[in-house]
């Protein structure tokens, strides 16, 4: 194996979606499968059941392999209970136990990072924070991995705003993750949240890890970009390329196209 293929998605909001765009990533998705399909958060809309049974039907109809890590959308807003007691119960029962899963073969180590969180310490709960529990968590996985696998880390919340708008807040802890993952040499971190697609380097020193946001993939909430996805392809040598994939209404056409 010399590179491996994952399509990254993201913001799906199943409760909010475009049916023909859904049936759409689905027909492009199962085509040509990739090696993973990795989502980064927001499943749903609104934590809903039929919500997350609607996710859970799409991902079971894709051919590839996914792995998911939850957004502040996927935790339930209506729930109180819920939602200070035990916020993934439906997540961990239909979409994955894990809210921090991992995936690897003989080329990457994908690693979730769940940024999601029930409440803070300010009125807006939707930017989340990194925890140091979870990062900690995180490095010790990543410390365990084999040296020569590529490192890929998927989280909902921007680690960095886009450059066109530095002062876009991201999420709780961002700092301290970034320099932990430059340390260990992650390449990649895949993030959503904003519905913007952008790529930033991790650091003006660091030409090593990428940090590449989504657009939503699948939702009728649009920001000014239309809907889309990453299509990346990781190579052995650490090269990555990422082609934007856009919807333009009637199909997926190639849109932007990076070499890291």
């Amino acid at each position: 194996m010399t590179a491996t293929r994952i399509a990254h998605i993201t913001d799906l909001h199943f409760g909010a979606e475009n049916p023909t765009v859904v049936a759409a990533l689905l027909a492009e998705l199962n085509d040509d499968p990739p090696d993973l399909v990795a989502v980064s958060g927001d499943l749903t809309q609104g934590a809903r059941i039929k919500e997350f049974y609607a996710a859970r039907s799409f991902l079971d109809q894709l051919r590839a392999p996914t792995l998911a890590v939850p957004g502040n959308h996927d935790i339930s807003p209506y729930n109180l209970l819920e939602r200070f007691s035990n916020p993934y119960t439906r997540w961990r029962r239909l979409i994955s136990p894990d809210t921090s899963p991992l995936w690897r073969n003989e080329v990457v180590a994908v690693l979730g990072l769940n940024s999601a969180r029930r409440l803070g310490l300010h009125w807006d709960w939707s930017r989340g924070r990194v925890t140091r529990k979870r990062l900690l968590a995180l490095l010790m996985r990543l410390d365990s991995l084999p040296a020569n696998l590529i490192k890929v880390v998927v989280v909902h919340h921007p680690l960095l705003p886009p450059g066109d708008a530095p002062e876009t807040p991201v999420v709780g802890g961002s700092i301290a993750a970034l320099r932990a993952l430059e340390a260990r040499r992650v390449r990649l971190v895949l993030a959503g949240h904003l519905h913007r697609g952008y790529a930033r380097f991790a650091s003006i020193d660091s030409q090593s890890t990428v940090v590449l946001q989504g657009a939503t993939t699948t939702s009728v909430r649009l920001r000014g970009e239309p809907n889309a996805y990453n299509a990346i392809t990781v190579y052995t040598d650490g090269h990555i390329d990422a082609e934007t994939r856009i919807w333009d209404g009637q199909a997926w056409r190639a849109g932007k196209k990076n070499r890291f």
